[in-house]
């Protein structure tokens, strides 16, 4: 398989893993709003009926794209992340950058952790949905209305559901490390763009 098929190849099998954790999650939600007592935590997906489906579709469609394309980045420059990051990799997030083009030996490996993540993100959703929607605890659901009382509804929100995505983000570097590595030896090295000249 050519190059381009291996990352057409990588990112469709990404992009399966989000559509299903996204759709467990939606489902789930729609299970746990039956329970007494449970609401959408999320103002912008919440409607009069618990739960705005067509938004909350839309904006996992458009998640799909931007985190395929952020996966697809990372795996095609897992050639150029240093080795010195890869047996390091929790200490990488530890210098911060603007332009991930500037920064290829540590931003694929953050590119792969951060979509990874939130699929994490989206099955640990649902497991918490589920457990509502069986009468259980909402642990995930307990953090966000402890931050909304605090901070309001949207910063709250957006506080509780960014700080549990980044803790994910920093659990799963082990396998974002195990995926570059894989995608460095299994990936031909993309041809320097003099060489494609002189074979044009």
């Amino acid at each position: 398989m050519t190059r381009r098929g291996r990352l057409a190849s990588s990112a469709l099998q990404y992009l399966l893993s989000y559509m299903v954790a996204s759709g467990a999650d939606i489902w789930t939600t729609v299970l746990a709003l039956r329970a007494y007592g449970v609401h959408e935590g999320n103002s912008f997906l919440a409607s009069p009926d618990g739960l705005a489906l067509l938004r909350s579709w839309i904006a996992t469609g458009l998640g799909a794209v931007f985190l395929t394309a952020l996966y697809l980045f990372g795996v095609a420059h897992a050639h150029d992340v240093e080795p010195h990051w890869l047996r390091r990799p929790r200490r990488s997030f530890l210098r911060i950058y603007v332009n991930p083009w500037r920064w290829l030996d540590r931003s694929p490996l953050h590119a792969v952790a951060y979509a990874q993540a939130f699929v994490a993100l989206r099955v640990l959703a649902a497991a918490n949905n589920w457990s509502l929607a069986e009468g259980g605890p909402g642990p995930l659901g307990a953090v966000v209305g402890w931050c909304i009382r605090q901070l309001g509804t949207m910063p709250g929100y957006a506080l509780a559901i960014g700080g549990v995505y980044m803790l994910l983000t920093v659990a799963v570097t082990p396998l974002a490390v195990a995926t570059v590595r894989l995608a460095a030896e299994d990936l031909p090295r993309p041809s320097p763009r003099g060489d494609r000249a002189r074979l044009a």
